[in-house]
């Protein structure tokens, strides 16, 4: 992460923290005049749902921009390989490997793809009941990367599957914005109790590796 993102996130940050105290004292005072005033606490309230929304949306958007510290020393793949074996609050057993030749890869697209993939392992071992999660680093397409991550869970049907609330932005709604904003994508195919198959890929033309770092 450069000097200037790290500026940028804790300026951000400092403001954020500022507009959340602000909130929370217009809570207290809904609170105070519930009883005496209740149209004006009902007014207050809302102005904290408006304000949250906001703050909701510029989380997200610091989260996103920031490098997972897993990609500051170490490449994708090393840092999948260190994400598998660190996944062990779970029965599951997360098996990680490459396909094809690994090349450099932008680190906004690492870091959408490592994002993605922690998502994706942490639905397949906390709602697939999955014994296996099999992860693979996908190089063998010289114009795209891809990350499959593949259970042998409960599964379900993906053509009734809708964005859940509350997902803390680990589901496959997310996964697919995260990527649809570096023009990649997230293709999930499942079935009940077949497991779940899910493939996030992202393009690494010529154009993409040139302005990588």
């Amino acid at each position: 992460m450069t000097d200037e993102a790290r500026g940028r996130g804790a300026g951000t940050g400092y403001t954020l923290a500022q507009e959340l105290a602000g909130s929370r004292m217009l809570l207290q005072a809904a609170d105070r005049d519930w009883d005496r005033r209740p149209d004006l606490a009902r007014t207050q309230v809302r102005a904290v749902v408006d304000a949250l929304g906001a703050n909701l949306a510029e989380t997200r958007t610091i989260i996103s921009d920031l490098t997972p510290p897993a990609l500051e020393h170490d490449d994708l793949g090393t840092a999948l390989r260190i994400l598998c074996a660190r996944t062990t609050a779970t029965p599951a057993r997360v098996v990680f490997r490459t396909e094809g030749e690994p090349g450099a890869l932008p680190s906004d697209r690492a870091a959408a793809l490592l994002r993605v993939a922690q998502g994706l392992l942490a639905n397949a071992c906390e709602h697939a009941r999955a014994r296996h999660v099999w992860i693979t680093l996908d190089h063998r397409d010289d114009t795209t990367v891809a990350v499959e991550v593949r259970d042998d869970g409960v599964g379900f049907d993906t053509a009734r599957a809708t964005a859940k609330p509350g997902d803390r932005g680990l589901g496959p709604t997310a996964g697919r914005e995260r990527l649809g904003a570096l023009g990649g994508s997230l293709t999930v195919r499942g079935a009940p109790g077949r497991g779940t198959l899910a493939r996030a890929s992202l393009p690494v033309d010529a154009l993409a590796l040139a302005g990588s770092r």
